[in-house]
């Protein structure tokens, strides 16, 4: 074997070792992604089919933009951070969308209605996320836009918060329910309130 083969064996084996070391060096460890999901209270859907309840459509609840999976932490000076770890199971404005329609439907006051004659809301998630310190309240806004017939619109911002304990994921699961349910709630209310939704009122009328 001359001495150019020679090197060009030695250099073929120095790479098919490093490449067989390579494959065994130990990979980092990452923490796995794990979910929490809303304990969403059962409301029986019993819905109204009195004459005076207010008849409305309710369009598909949208969250912004910076509102994904991933958990939200917001430090004291306000920035707002994912969660490396913690993410929910579903887009947090699908859960909302969830309350609101158990909420409704289950209103003696309202029924929904897949019409274009009747006033149209529209329900915004603006915030959800863990606040405090270590974490001890889960706070949300959602922001309310019904829009009446005569194309008036009037807009509410409902915000409310729920004590979280005994560190991630703690109590988030139940307190993520009962805020979305709080949420939900004071929206009814809301939308009963306003006259614009009565036949022939306008938005703040």
């Amino acid at each position: 074997m001359t001495h150019r083969s020679a090197l060009a064996s030695c250099a073929l084996a120095m790479v098919g070792w490093l490449g067989l070391a390579g494959c065994q060096l130990k990979r980092p460890d990452f923490p796995p992604n794990r979910m929490i999901e809303p304990q969403l209270a059962t409301v029986p859907a019993s819905g109204s089919t009195a004459p005076a309840a207010a008849a409305i459509r309710l369009l598909e609840t949208q969250a912004r933009t910076h509102i994904g999976r991933r958990l939200l932490h917001q430090r004291a000076d306000g920035e707002l951070i994912e969660d490396a770890v913690w993410r929910w199971s579903s887009a947090p404005d699908r859960y909302l969308d969830t309350a609101l329609r158990l909420a409704f439907e289950s209103s003696a006051d309202i029924r929904l209605v897949d019409s274009m004659n009747v006033p149209v809301l529209a329900v915004t998630l603006l915030a959800w996320q863990l606040e405090g310190d270590n974490d001890t309240r889960l706070s949300a806004a959602i922001e309310l836009r019904l829009t009446g017939t005569d194309r008036r619109v009037h807009t509410q911002v409902i915000r409310a918060d729920e004590a979280v304990s005994g560190g991630l994921p703690g109590t988030l699961s139940v307190a993520a329910g009962r805020l979305l349910s709080r949420l939900a709630s004071e929206a009814s209310k809301q939308v009963v309130a306003e006259s614009s939704i009565a036949p022939g009122k306008t938005p703040g009328g």
